[in-house]
């Protein structure tokens, strides 16, 4: 009993209390000053491109400039991959395990990087890099504070990922659901708690350190007043189809641009290709503020009712067409404040249609966006819980959650009936490719015995985060033990099988989990459908 209590305190009060609340701690205070920082540079650019509209004479010193800062920026991604693209896909391939990074290295050159981004006004958000950043620090914990007990590494990964969430767009029930709906799709009471625990602390630590000063916590700043009746909520469910539509085709979209850039211009040397895209974005800035950016201020600005129907339709495609660009070319900045823009800039438009054809009241126009913000998020990520709940943390949505709760339900229905991805999983397969490329597979089945006191001990096999594609096939108890339960005991021999890439570095995982494996480990290998016993894992 006092082993099993041990155990306990060790694999899960230690990592899910101590750690989780060190990282969030870290990751609340490190985007907060990655919010400062950034807000002051958006406010430079800005204001550089509005004086520049003004004053066209300096209009090449202007893409000059940029140019030379996009060099800069090339010349950092080309050497630190790991801060290329948009920061969630990334944390969620390293949070599945699929990738490894080097911590250190991520967390400095994604700040450097995305200031690049945000000085040049490619049109990329922040809470990408500060979902990746707070990965990286609860890398940075683990290997700082608990290097010997890597079984609990993805855990507080999560946590420090959901954190940054939470601490970029003020919403940390969303940031919770980010673990669930999001990094690992499935619920458990270990990644619950990790990642409660962290947001939790991170949330209070970035909302204290932002009231110190004039950075707002919250990522908007409005409310739609006014409630949808029912009898208006058909115009909800044709907000909802047609941001379901406009999502599958973004998607289909991306994933040809995708290829064309990866293969038709793989000859292109990357840092003339991330140069050129800085260039592009200041040639199409000084035409209107509106076509770059993260999309923030768009976002505010349509919410207040501002903005010409058939200026927003130009808006939309523009802004589309630089994101896959720039997403693509691996520039990086975050995809979900720019998506979030897609679905206000969609909402602005169905709110006007209707309103011009008196099919709906003025009042309910602000309504109309924030239904398309939260049903184009529910379609592009398929991930309707974290709509539902972005939409009434960050948009104050709560007033009118039944008429958002169909239009994110529709658009989710259009999305699965179309069978189109998520949006997130083509870049996380990209990733995934680009690792193991030059690398050959191979299938292992291996018997486990599990060590006293190790990760597992205690726990069920939902609640583990095993490496990829492993499976416990059985186990076979131990014994000793003679009351039936699903947890896992010292002793027990857990018969698992997988497919890896790094058969050396998988079976090091699986030993952080389950405690050290005797030489005599009883394994497999197959490679390429031929059965070999396992050399020396």
């Amino acid at each position: 009993m006092k082993s099993s209590r041990i155990t306990y305190i060790k694999n899960i009060l230690l990592p899910c209390l101590f750690l989780s609340v060190i990282t969030g701690i870290i990751t609340g205070g490190l985007i907060f000053l990655f919010k400062l920082t950034a807000s002051f540079v958006i406010d430079k650019s800005e204001a550089l491109y509005a004086y520049v509209r003004a004053n066209s004479s300096y209009i090449p010193m202007l893409i000059l400039g940029m140019t030379l800062v996009g060099l800069v920026s090339a010349v950092l991604l080309r050497y630190i991959p790991d801060a290329r693209g948009g920061g969630i896909p990334m944390a969620i391939s390293i949070l599945r395990g699929l990738v490894t990074f080097s911590w250190l290295k991520s967390l400095v050159f994604m700040f450097l990087s995305s200031m690049l981004t945000y000085f040049g006004g490619v049109p990329l958000g922040n809470e990408g890099p500060s979902v990746q950043m707070g990965t990286a620090a609860g890398r940075g914990v683990i290997k700082l504070l608990a290097g010997k007990n890597r079984a609990w590494d993805r855990y507080i990964m999560t946590g420090g990922a959901c954190a940054g969430f939470a601490a970029a767009t003020g919403a940390p029930i969303t940031g919770i659901f980010f673990a669930i709906e999001e990094a690992h799709r499935r619920m458990s009471p270990m990644i619950f708690m990790a990642a409660a625990m962290t947001t939790i602390a991170g949330t209070a630590s970035a909302q204290f350190l932002c009231g110190l000063t004039d950075i707002s916590f919250t990522l908007f700043h409005f409310s739609a007043d006014a409630e949808l009746p029912l009898t208006f909520l058909w115009a909800a469910a044709a907000v909802g189809l047609i941001s379901g539509l406009s999502a599958a085709g973004f998607t289909k979209v991306y994933g040809v641009t995708r290829k064309f850039i990866r293969q038709t211009l793989e000859k292109v040397p990357f840092i003339l290709k991330i140069t050129l895209i800085f260039t592009l974005s200041a040639c199409i800035g000084l035409i209107s503020a509106a076509f770059i950016g993260s999309g923030h201020h768009l976002v505010d600005m349509l919410i207040k009712g501002h903005g010409v129907t058939g200026m927003l339709i130009i808006v939309l495609l523009v802004r589309m067409l630089l994101l896959l660009i720039a997403n693509n070319a691996g520039v990086t900045g975050g995809l979900f404040v720019p998506q979030l823009a897609f679905g206000a800039i969609l909402g602005a438009l169905c709110g006007k249609v209707f309103i011009i054809h008196d099919l709906l009241p003025a009042q309910y126009y602000p309504v109309m966006v924030i239904i398309g913000i939260a049903s184009y998020l529910s379609a592009s990520s398929r991930t309707p819980l974290i709509a539902l709940a972005f939409s009434m943390e960050a948009l104050n949505g709560l007033p009118n959650i039944l008429p958002i709760a169909a239009a994110v339900t529709v658009a989710f229905l259009v999305i699965e009936t179309l069978g189109v991805p998520a949006f997130s999983d083509i870049v996380v397969e990209s990733n995934v490719e680009a690792y193991r490329h030059g690398r050959k597979a191979c299938i292992i089945e291996a018997d486990l015995i599990v060590a006293p006191e190790s990760f597992v001990c205690g726990k069920e096999v939902r609640d583990l985060l095993l490496p990829p594609t492993c499976v416990v096939l059985s186990i076979h108890k131990n014994a000793a033990f003679h009351v039936p339960s699903a947890a896992i005991s010292a002793g027990d021999v857990l018969h698992v099988h997988f497919q890896t890439y790094f058969p050396e570095e998988t079976m090091r995982q699986l030993e952080d989990m389950v405690g050290p494996q005797s030489d005599d480990l009883h394994a497999s290998i197959c490679y390429g459908g031929k059965n070999e016993q396992i050399p020396d894992l």
